[in-house]
């Protein structure tokens, strides 16, 4: 699992909970790029993907490019849930997006819907 966040303390947290569920994390990136680079490199199952990264970057146009280049989808978790946003995130078929800040059981039930049962 891939996860985009340019919030550290919020990246340590989704990643606690996603180590809870069982799932290893095979990095954390906090720029658009960076997360392209890193889905190249590690093919993870699926991105846990912010909206509005760090330096400018949109998490929405990585996770199309993700999707476009590697087959790989994303799960949003970002606090930026208007309408144009969310249209935008549609986009970019997602396997769902939740609102920060995250709720583990939410995540989980996200989790489950690309995976199967966790834990």
């Amino acid at each position: 699992m891939l996860i985009v966040e340019d919030e550290f303390i919020l990246a340590l947290g989704i990643e606690e909970m996603v180590q809870q569920f069982g799932f290893a994390v095979c990095d954390c990136v906090a720029t658009g790029p960076a997360a392209i680079t890193a889905a190249s490199r590690h093919q993870p199952d699926i991105v846990l993907m912010d909206v509005r990264l760090a330096q400018g970057s949109d998490g929405v146009e990585a996770a199309k490019t993700i999707l476009a280049r590697f087959g790989i989808r994303s799960i949003f978790i970002s606090a930026h849930t208007d309408p144009a946003t969310v249209s935008r995130m549609k986009d970019a078929d997602p396997v769902g997006f939740l609102t920060k800040p995250c709720e583990p059981h939410l995540l989980a039930a996200l989790l489950e819907k690309a995976f199967g049962p966790i834990n």
